[in-house]
């Protein structure tokens, strides 16, 4: 399914940057200028202790996995479409053909600001998306105004939460490409309703028949209509089945997916800590063991997502 999938929803965003001049402090440039530096100044996700200081203003809504800003000046130029040598001699017998002659090129009309963001959701409703867009302008509508001040329109149609919804709603795009990687097992996928559409060929297969015995229609005709009909079944049941998301992964929402980092970190190093107690063959070792990972399940409480755990926004730290 398009744009949500496995309990999480896929948005991207495209929004066009505006192309008047703007004031930016004491001098004048250009909206696509500004907003570069501007991101350029946006805290990333915490790589070291040093950069907890400034905290990447995503970080603050428990729902975002991943979120990226990307500035798009004009499209890519591929170069000249090549042409078959012996074909433009042949033609440039009749006319001329210069090759030196530039071709048309696609252009965008204004740069555009990418945004990407891969959020829990329970579906893929507009109303589940509007909610989060309401959320995320609460946690860092500062950060927010500061970015899309540059964006064609947004000063004049964005004055609260649920304006700003409206306008990222409207540049919206389908995302048909969604990446999905918290399945630690193979998950039930839908599946192709095969029953049901043998026992539709069954009914197809006794219409065609009736209508051959009765005379209504020729054998070819009967058969050309039978199978027309089987694979514009197969094609609708196939189809529907398609659109219909993954489920969502177990433990896969930001809660538990930072619960289990902070694991992993953690009994890493409980593990390297405990290799003499493990290789120890007399029970006193044993019973240490048993007394220590004890003293570790207690303090780092696997079952609690509140505490302790990993911070958002935070990388391996």
């Amino acid at each position: 399914m398009p744009t949500f999938d496995g309990g999480h929803y896929f948005l991207t965003v495209l929004v066009p940057i505006a192309t008047e001049e703007v004031k930016d402090g004491i001098s004048v440039t250009s909206p696509v200028h500004a907003l570069r530096k501007r991101l350029d100044m946006m805290p990333t996700a915490a790589q070291s202790p040093a950069c907890l200081q400034r905290q990447s203003p995503f970080a603050g809504n428990t729902r975002n996995h991943f979120a990226r800003f990307v500035i798009i000046d004009d499209v890519a130029y591929n170069g000249r479409i090549s042409r078959n040598t012996l074909v433009s001699t042949i033609c440039g017998l009749f006319h001329t053909v210069d090759p030196t002659t530039a071709q048309p090129q696609d252009h965008l009309s204004c740069p555009f600001l990418l945004l990407a963001i891969d959020f829990d959701a329970k579906s893929g409703a507009d109303s589940e998306r509007d909610s989060y867009l309401v959320e995320l302008w609460d946690t860092m509508k500062h950060d927010l105004r500061e970015l899309f001040t540059f964006c064609e329109g947004f000063d004049s149609k964005v004055t609260d939460a649920k304006s700003f919804a409206a306008y990222i709603a409207g540049c919206q795009l389908e995302t048909t490409m969604s990446f999905n990687d918290y399945y630690a097992v193979l998950p039930k996928l839908p599946t192709w309703p095969s029953k049901l559409n043998i026992l539709a060929a069954i009914l197809c297969v006794a219409i065609a028949g009736w209508a051959l015995y009765s005379g209504m229609v020729s054998m070819w005709t009967a058969v050309a209509a039978l199978v027309v009909v089987l694979i514009a079944l197969a094609f609708v049941t196939v189809m529907a089945a398609g659109r219909k998301p993954f489920p969502t992964a177990d433990d896969s929402n930001l809660p538990s997916v930072l619960k289990s980092l902070y694991l992993q970190r953690t009994f890493t190093r409980f593990a390297i800590d405990s290799q003499m107690l493990a290789a120890g063959t007399d029970a006193a070792s044993a019973q240490q063991l048993y007394n220590d990972f004890k003293t570790f399940v207690a303090a780092n409480k696997p079952t609690d997502l509140r505490t302790p755990t990993q911070a958002p926004g935070v990388i391996g730290i």
